[in-house]
Order: structure tokens, then C-alpha cells, then sequence
């Protein structure tokens, strides 16, 4: 029992270091767009060891915590199952629209995006993994993976509006507005408001 506390309590320690690091980190990320118009190599290693260490470390969380919030049973795991290979799924088609791991992790950006699964959201990777991390949640009953899944969402939220879309509409131009007024951020719910402007060229 003991064991298990300090192993989730560790697990816990590194996921809230990581959401410390994600500002510093998202500072680097925008000096990159600034510098080379994409993300450098070491900003690339960083960021997807960022994403995929706080995927493991939720799902580790999420049995390590479980029924902290409820006890686990059949109906929590049977919805929060189809969640989870919901999210994957929606990773897999965000990944196959991509068509090249280096486009993957912001190495190269030489073509907006605009068919497959990003006709319904202009971020459906963020949007898999977050399903994923609702689902493991849900599935196990953690409190502490649902408080790790809001989190990301608000860190998420936080890089894609002041790093990600700044950037992307300063790199594409009018064609990256006009992708806004078709696609939502998330869902296919419509466009925010910031980026239905035109962008300016001064």
C-alpha cells in the first residue's frame, strides 16, 4: 500500500514539474516560429517527451488512484473504454492527415492542413489525447486523472491560442483565417472570434 502512495504520489511530483516546465518551454517554442518559421529539434524532443510522458504518467495515475472518486465497476469501464479508443482513434486520423512525422512534431511547415479528420477540428491530436485521459478517468474512477485532464486541457488551451494560432496565422496568412471560419479549434462548432479577422500584413 505503502509502495503504491509513494510510487503515485512520485508519479504526481513529475506531472505537476512538467506542467511547471510547459511555460518555459512554451516561450522556446515561440522564439522557434520567430527564428526558423517551425519548431527546432531539441524544442521537437522536448515537447513530444512533454506529451507522451504525461500520457503515460495519466494512465499510471489513473490505476494507481483508482476509485478515489467512485469505485470502478463495469459501467464506468465499458464508457470510459470507448473513450479511450475514441481518442486514439482521433489521434490516428490527425496523424494520417499529417502524413510525415516531422509535420507531426512542427519540423516542417510547408502546407496547412485542411482534409481528413481536420475538416471537423483544427486540433484533433490535443483533442485525442485529452479523450484519452477522460476516458482512462473515467474508466478507473481517479479523482487525480480527472484533475490531470482538466489541467491539460487548460495548459493545452493556453499554448494552442498564445503559441500555436499566433504563429500560424502570421505563417499561412488570409488561407489560415479563412480555415478558421470553416473549422472550430476543438469541434466543428464554428470558429473563435479572434481569428475571424483578416490578419495584417503591416
Amino acid at each position: 500500500m505503502f509502495e503504491t502512495l509513494d510510487l503515485r504520489n512520485g508519479l504526481t511530483a513529475i506531472m505537476i514539474a512538467n506542467a511547471i516546465l510547459a511555460l518555459p518551454m512554451a516561450v522556446l517554442v515561440k522564439r522557434d516560429f520567430a527564428r526558423l518559421g517551425r519548431i527546432s529539434w531539441p524544442m521537437a524532443i522536448w515537447t513530444g517527451l512533454a506529451m507522451h510522458g504525461h500520457a503515460l504518467a495519466t494512465f499510471a495515475v489513473a490505476w494507481l488512484d483508482r476509485g478515489s472518486a467512485y469505485d470502478p465497476t463495469l459501467w464506468s469501464l465499458m464508457p470510459g473504454g470507448a473513450i479511450i479508443v475514441l481518442g486514439a482513434y482521433v489521434i490516428y486520423l490527425g496523424r494520417k492527415a499529417y502524413g510525415d512525422q516531422a509535420r507531426v512534431y512542427g519540423l516542417k511547415e510547408n502546407e496547412l492542413i485542411e482534409h481528413g479528420i481536420y475538416r471537423r477540428s483544427r486540433n484533433p491530436q490535443y483533442l485525442g489525447y485529452w479523450l484519452m485521459f477522460v476516458g482512462a478517468a473515467t474508466a478507473s474512477g481517479s479523482l487525480l486523472a480527472f484533475l490531470f485532464a482538466v489541467a491539460f486541457a487548460l495548459l493545452v488551451h493556453g499554448y494552442i491560442t498564445i503559441v500555436e494560432e499566433p504563429h500560424l496565422k502570421r505563417h499561412f496568412g488570409a488561407e489560415y483565417t479563412q480555415y478558421c471560419r470553416r473549422v472550430g479549434r476543438y469541434f466543428h462548432f464554428g470558429a473563435s472570434s479572434d481569428l475571424r479577422r483578416e490578419p495584417s500584413h503591416g
